[in-house]
């Protein structure tokens, strides 16, 4: 009993099904097996009981010379007999037929030896044989069926009493399993019906006490679910919103309501949650309609008789506060390393202005120079002036705060985030090399915000390279196309990112830097802008790159976006 009771419920009423699947196996077995007995034995019976009957048959004919008849009773016999003979015996039956004193195979097929002589040369020798031992034949023929008959009562008598035990074990254990299992079972339905009201009445104080707002909605859009962190977020009592249609603007503002409306109509009729497991960022609204952040997540459940949908809500306004500021950060520190941008843009133009104008002076006052040599370096100063212009719009363009969606050339923008950086690359004695496809193309985004991502992994190659002193600077940079997507690639030789921090990189404010130098969140925005403004990727990885014949070893840092087709 030990062992029973450390059963489940469950393994015990298998258990019981299984012990009366089997009693029931059994009883069907066991009936199945009694008619095919029956219907065997009949047969035998029937064929020992023709043989009888034909072994008369043959001697009347013979006496009245029934030629045809006598043939075909003949036959008859013949093929009854060899039918018996081929099924199996008893061992009663086997010694009435191969053993003495009966030996009545040999009788039998002596008769049927003796009527077909007779047939063939009608001899009064065979007739005589069948007239003297019809009567002797028919006795031993009825000793056959009287055992036939014997064994078959036994039989069923046998599969009777079978029978009867398997009723009485199903009937047994049917008591065992309504003492044992299923009078306990009720017990322990009982127990278990007490447990999951405590259970329901834990599971509502931890909906009241989560810190998210939950908010449970019926077939009937009716508000089942409204908790403490709810009335805290949105401002409303439960009470004026328990059982009232989450159909309206109370809490979804206007912009979301017909999109929320149609999914909360959609899951009503098909039962599936589309959005199942997935979380989302929206705007919600408060009682005095006050707009905010909100992170949220679906769950459902569905029975037979109702179908509730639950959302799972969090505030994000102080997280939003916080993106911000390090959007505002990371704005603030590349605003920094372009001003140095621009130094080195102007360094060269400004140098070249101030050398043509004290010259052009100098000569001026001189007498050395003419009209139209002065013309020709007021011309060269203005287009001096007009390439620190340049540098002035290509800069601001770069620090425009522009998310809309634009058809642009990626090739285009690679061009003006190289212009943006090649002074300081020439200066720090940094090759540049740029292979690109020889066709346009075009992607979808923000121009400005993908120039800003190119711009700081190429920052980041040349602060690496400057840092660890490499002799032959070389940034290699691919703009390839891989099917539907543009690939770039940027790599450089400073010996690639440490393993243990290879992972870390895109994490906000983590630097290897100087902290007076890095502010480590110039990665993070940039996987930030391609991942929710290409729907893209931003990945790395250490590898070994040949340019000429010479190979080089560093990071890489690959962006592939769709192309526009």
């Amino acid at each position: 009993m030990n062992i029973l009771e450390s059963l489940s419920f469950t393994k015990k009423y298998l258990f019981a099904l299984s012990l009366i699947a089997l009693f029931s196996i059994l009883g069907y077995l066991n009936l199945t097996h009694l008619i095919t007995s029956q219907a065997d034995d009949a047969k035998l019976i029937n064929i020992s009981g023709k043989q009888r009957m034909l072994s008369q048959k043959i001697s009347l004919f013979a006496i009245t010379y029934k030629e045809k008849q006598l043939k075909e009773t003949i036959n008859l016999m013949d093929k009854s007999h060899k039918d018996l003979l081929s099924k199996p015996m008893s061992k009663a039956i086997y010694t009435l037929y191969f053993s003495e004193p009966s030996m009545l195979d040999e009788k039998v097929r002596m008769y049927i030896k003796s009527a077909n002589s007779f047939v063939n040369i009608r001899d009064g020798k065979s007739l005589t044989y069948l007239l003297s031992n019809s009567q002797k034949l028919l006795k031993n023929l009825d000793n056959a069926v009287s055992i036939y008959q014997n064994e078959a009562e036994e039989r069923i008598k046998k599969l009777q009493t079978n029978e009867l035990y398997i009723i009485l074990l199903t009937l047994f254990t049917l008591m065992l399993e309504a003492l044992f299992i299923f009078r306990p079972a009720n017990n322990k339905i009982n127990m278990k019906t007490n447990e999951l009201k405590a259970q329901k009445e834990f599971e509502n104080m931890i909906t009241q006490t989560n810190t998210n707002a939950i908010i449970a909605v019926n077939d009937k859009f009716e508000i089942l679910i409204f908790n403490k962190s709810a009335e805290k977020m949105f401002g409303y009592d439960a009470g004026e919103m328990m059982y009232t249609h989450l159909t309206d603007d109370r809490i979804i503002p206007t912009e979301f309501l017909q999109q929320h409306n149609n999914g909360l109509a959609n899951f009503m009729k098909s039962g599936k949650l589309k959005y199942k497991g997935m979380t989302f960022e929206l705007e919600a609204q408060k009682k005095d309609k006050t707009i905010f952040p909100i992170r949220i997540s679906f769950g459902a459940k569905i029975s037979k008789n109702e179908k509730i949908i639950v959302a799972n809500i969090q505030d994000i306004t102080n997280e939003k506060d916080k993106d911000n500021l390090i959007i505002q950060q990371s704005r603030y520190a590349a605003m920094g390393e372009m001003i140095g941008n621009i130094a080195h843009q102007w360094r060269q133009p400004l140098s070249s202005i101030s050398a043509l104008a004290t010259g052009a002076n100098i000569r001026y006052k001189n007498n050395l120079i003419s009209d139209k040599e002065l013309d020709a370096t007021f011309v060269k100063i203005k287009d001096h002036t007009k390439h620190l212009s340049q540098t002035i719009d290509d800069f601001r363009d770069f620090f425009k705060n522009d998310k809309t969606n634009e058809l642009f050339d990626i090739t285009d923008v690679v061009k003006k985030s190289v212009s943006l950086i090649e002074a300081s690359y020439i200066e720090h004695n940094i090759k540049l090399i740029i292979e690109k496809e020889e066709c346009e193309l075009l992607v979808s985004g923000s121009s400005s915000q993908l120039s800003q991502v190119i711009l700081n992994i190429l920052n980041n190659a040349k602060e690496a390279l400057v840092e660890k002193e490499i002799e032959n600077k070389i940034v290699y940079l691919e703009i390839l196309k891989d099917d539907d997507y543009v690939v770039l690639n940027i790599s450089d030789n400073a010996g690639g990112i440490a393993d243990n921090i290879s992972a870390k990189i895109y994490e906000p404010y983590f630097t290897t830097k100087h902290k007076a130098q890095g502010t480590g969140i110039g990665l993070f925005m940039s996987k930030r802008i391609v991942e929710e403004l290409f729907n893209s990727t931003l990945s790395n990885e250490n590898i070994e790159f040949e340019v000429g014949n010479e190979k080089h070893f560093g990071v890489s840092f690959s962006i592939r976006i769709k192309l526009v087709l």
